[in-house]
């Protein structure tokens, strides 16, 4: 459990949150596609990447790649946090003006079992005020794509079947840049800087100052649960794995040597 302290239509609750925080992660009695008893929230908004690709990393394992090794990175120093026991999170989530904290979602939306942990929550007086992914690109930050939106739309999905009251909830999505230089200090005060203008209610200057964009948006629960419906046929074994149709993504793809429905043929010298 990591938590970090910093001052500062409704939906119908039907579970206690704090219980679901101390609940020990259940699996579900459905065992879904690659033996999985939960899916994480990562492979869902994967599949609306390549479906076929999701795929792949279960049956041959998760390749390594430079861009994955330096996001990874990125984030750990961007959002490092204290470990906290669970009834301390909920105390500072009761009592504290403002807490930012990351830990494991988990419910069922759907006819699946969904886990995952997002990347920051913060609470404002007892309740998520805004979930926070950052994602890194060598390319445009400006683009918003389909299968992120959908991860944070995930994440807010499960906060509301925890018990959460997400009445208030945005939903706020930050693409920065992987070769952007920051200083050590920029990078531990890049989230802060990025919640406090969330609450000016402009995001400008952080996004001049870091080289990133940062979107948000209000949580709807319909618009993830509507995308766990396709998504779900692929993990209960109705169908097999749709692939893209995007050339691009093929060329990107680690797998592209192996995949039979790769679009990516490269030029013969």
């Amino acid at each position: 459990m990591d938590l970090s302290e910093q001052p500062g239509s409704a939906s119908t609750v039907k579970k206690d949150w704090k219980a679901s925080l101390r609940e020990q992660l259940l699996t579900s009695e459905t065992t879904f596609r690659h033996d999985l008893s939960f899916v994480p929230v990562s492979s869902i908004a994967g599949q609306y990447y390549c479906e076929v690709k999701v795929d792949h990393e279960y049956v041959r394992g998760e390749i390594p790649t430079e861009e994955k090794e330096v996001g990874t990175e990125l984030h750990e120093e961007i959002l490092a946090m204290k470990r906290v026991r669970t009834d301390e999170l909920i105390k500072h989530i009761e009592k504290a003006p403002r807490v930012t904290a990351s830990f494991l979602l988990h419910g069922d939306v759907e006819k699946l079992r969904i886990v995952g942990v997002p990347d920051a929550v913060i609470f404002e007086k007892g309740s998520p005020r805004w979930l926070i992914e950052l994602k890194t690109t060598r390319g445009d930050t400006s683009k918003l794509w389909r299968d992120q939106a959908l991860q944070v739309r995930l994440y807010g999905t499960l906060l509301e079947t925890m018990g959460f009251d997400c009445s208030n909830l945005e939903l706020v999505l930050a693409r920065m840049r992987q070769d952007e230089a920051l200083e050590p200090d920029e990078k531990r005060k890049l989230l802060a800087e990025v919640i406090e203008s969330l609450a000016r209610h402009t995001t400008n200057e952080v996004e001049a100052r870091y080289g990133m964009k940062v979107f948000v948006f209000p949580y709807a629960s319909a618009e993830a649960k509507d995308a766990v419906i396709w998504a779900q046929d692929y993990w209960l074994g109705n169908r097999n794995p749709v692939p893209t149709k995007n050339e691009s993504k093929c060329r990107a793809c680690e797998y592209r040597d192996w995949c039979p429905y790769s679009l990516y043929k490269p030029v013969k010298s």
